[in-house]
């Protein structure tokens, strides 16, 4: 489940920085973002949530079969919509988070996230917009847009944002627990993939 705890505690970042960042005008960030008009709904499903967890199960299973110091092995994983917000819905109800709603979109290139929190005082609403870049083997988060409600961002505050979730990234990434290196990765309507190669003894 290394996915989906990356993927949370990337969530959990935003969280604090949302909370931070409601100094810049509490009533503008209780709204929604204007993004959120934009995406587009994803059908939820139990069979979703144990699609990806047998894809995962499968890819432990084979990483963990593979001997280090033959050739490198090819080894891939395609997420789609329906599968990691049926996964959240379920940490969401589990109370794994501070939200009440959260939706994410995966469209041509680049990534859509939606939360709404649940902070008693604070009830904030947050949209990022970003995509993927591997450095050292690992997945780098690049965000081209944050939405606090509708808050004008301070310039900078996206850099501040990316720098936190990369160093969670760098932390829980889930190649660490396949044994492999990241090589590619295509974001594309509904779906992401992520292609690597096993680690080889040298």
């Amino acid at each position: 489940m290394g996915i989906l705890k990356g993927f949370l505690i990337f969530m959990g970042a935003l969280a604090v920085l949302a909370i931070i960042a409601l100094l810049v005008g509490y009533v503008l960030a209780l709204l929604t973002p204007d993004i959120r008009s934009s995406m587009h709904p994803v059908v939820l499903s139990a069979e979703s949530v144990d699609s990806l967890n047998n894809k995962l199960s499968e890819l432990k299973k084979e990483a963990a079969a593979i001997d280090s110091s033959q050739p490198a092995k090819n080894m891939e994983l395609t997420i789609t919509e329906e599968e990691i917000n049926s996964l959240i819905v379920m940490a969401l109800a589990e109370g794994t988070l501070p939200a009440k709603e959260m939706l994410v979109n995966f469209n041509d290139g680049y990534l859509v996230v939606y939360n709404a929190w649940s902070f008693p005082a604070a009830p904030v609403k947050t949209a990022v917009i970003g995509t993927l870049d591997i450095e050292n083997g690992k997945p780098k988060f690049i965000i081209k847009d944050f939405y606090l409600g509708k808050v004008p961002v301070p310039q900078g505050f996206d850099e501040g944002i990316q720098d936190l979730v990369n160093i969670m990234i760098l932390l829980n990434a889930p190649m660490e627990e396949l044994h492999s290196d990241l090589k590619e990765i295509t974001i594309s309507e509904g779906q992401l993939k992520l292609a690597g190669t096993t680690k080889v003894n040298k």
